[in-house]
């Protein structure tokens, strides 16, 4: 008994490469999904060994930006008070 079976080397082919496309992908993600954990953690050491001087920094600009935004605009309104009490 002789049993002759036909196969599409394109089928073949097709099917090949979509097994090594899955296999690929799944190291990919198992390499590359603690990447990102891995550096949440570094940058969270590095912020917390630094957070003196991040804070610091912060409230040199906050400062900045109060007094450049902020008191012209008490100026602005402390202009009304101080004429009005120079006429009484």
């Amino acid at each position: 008994m002789i049993c002759t079976i036909e196969i599409n080397q394109q089928v073949i082919d097709e099917q090949i490469g979509k097994i090594l496309n899955e296999a690929l992908n799944d190291e990919l993600r198992r390499k590359y999904s603690q990447t990102g954990d891995e550096i949440s953690r570094a940058v969270k050491d590095l912020v917390y060994s630094r957070k003196d001087e991040i804070i610091d920094r912060i409230i040199d600009k906050a400062v900045k930006e109060l007094v450049r935004k902020g008191l012209p605009k008490l100026l602005e309104r402390m202009t009304p008070i101080d004429a009005e009490r120079s006429e009484t």
